[in-house]
């Protein structure tokens, strides 16, 4: 376990050795790793003790880093995604056939959010890939909210913190199907 918070630098760079970061959004923390490193996510989910059935969200700088991915967006598609991020929203949008195995699911779609917290904003002004988010707990398990908790509690010398400030929501974020706009999580 890192005990010690990292900057901006320093998380990516842990990032981009196959890691864990800890790292404040909106309403919880999350732990997070790169997408594209399939190692890192397979260790993910045995970290969290989670389903490899069940997918993660990513976090994107924007829908332009991470749309060679997806299949074509209508205007009108567009155009909502173009109020509701940045922000707290979570939107499942279809991938194509580019999407590394590892990511592909049975639903054919992506989590994907482009947040509008301002240390994740930072964050991607640095860091150029697609950073994994899943709560900060054991699956099943209740989020904790304090980092040397989670720290403690996941016990991974793989896992370390990016030392930011965690946003005043008070909920994770509300999740959206794209093509029918239902609402999936509140």
């Amino acid at each position: 376990m890192h005990n010690q918070p990292l900057d901006i630098e320093s998380s990516i760079e842990w990032l981009k050795d196959g890691k864990f970061l800890l790292h404040p959004t909106e309403g919880i923390w999350g732990i997070g790793c790169d997408a594209l490193n399939e190692k890192a996510i397979a260790n993910l989910y045995t970290l969290k003790k989670r389903p490899d059935n069940k997918s993660f969200i990513l976090l994107v700088k924007s829908i332009k880093s991470i749309e060679k991915y997806l299949i074509d967006i209508p205007k009108n598609e567009r155009d909502y995604l173009k109020n509701v991020w940045p922000g707290h929203s979570t939107i499942l949008i279809k991938y194509n056939k580019k999407l590394p195995m590892h990511l592909q699911n049975n639903t054919g779609k992506l989590a994907i959010r482009v947040s509008n917290h301002l240390p994740i904003k930072l964050f991607f002004k640095r860091f150029s890939g697609i950073l994994v988010s899943t709560s900060a707990n054991i699956s099943d398990h209740p989020p904790m909210n304090n980092p040397v908790q989670i720290l403690e509690t996941f016990g991974n010398k793989d896992l370390a913190y990016y030392d930011a400030e965690l946003g005043t929501s008070i909920k994770p974020s509300t999740i959206i199907d794209l093509e029918t706009r239902k609402i999936i999580r509140e």
